[in-house]
């Protein structure tokens, strides 16, 4: 699942938005250089962005929908938060570890490269946001006919 989550945060080898020692340092490289028996990050980002995206959608479409705004506005506004959420978190980690010096000196870690793993973060949120949506969409589309 780490794999996963790594391959996927890395667009899949595609396109490298951020260096490869960020990389190393989410895949888990400890601040001692020895391996990789630090906190394995992508996984935990990864979960955390899935998690918090399945409870913005419930709380968007299952509590607040209908009763005050437009469909489309309240789910623009949902995707914001979405992306913000997942943005901040991603954006966090590797800067407080950067901040701290809680990571291997031998990576050559910078805040572009936090800045432009938390944009990576949040445009994924927003993807699995959009599937739910259209899911539920032709869900509830093919529940009315």
């Amino acid at each position: 699942m780490d794999e996963f989550f790594a391959r996927m945060y890395e667009w899949f080898g595609l396109i490298p938005i951020y260096s490869k020692d960020l990389g190393e340092f989410l895949r888990g490289y400890d601040y001692a250089c020895t391996g990789y028996f630090a906190l394995h990050w992508y996984l935990y980002i990864g979960l955390f962005m899935i998690v918090s995206t399945l409870l913005l959608f419930a709380l968007q479409f299952d509590l607040v929908s209908g009763i005050r705004f437009k469909k489309i506005e309240h789910w623009e506004l949902a995707g914001l938060i979405v992306a913000i959420v997942n943005f901040a978190i991603a954006f966090g980690v590797p800067f407080i570890a950067i901040q701290n010096g809680r990571y291997c000196m031998r990576l050559k870690l910078a805040t572009m490269d936090c800045l432009t793993f938390g944009f990576s973060n949040a445009l994924w949120a927003l993807v699995f946001f959009s599937l739910l949506s259209l899911l539920r969409y032709f869900i509830t589309r093919r529940n009315t006919q």
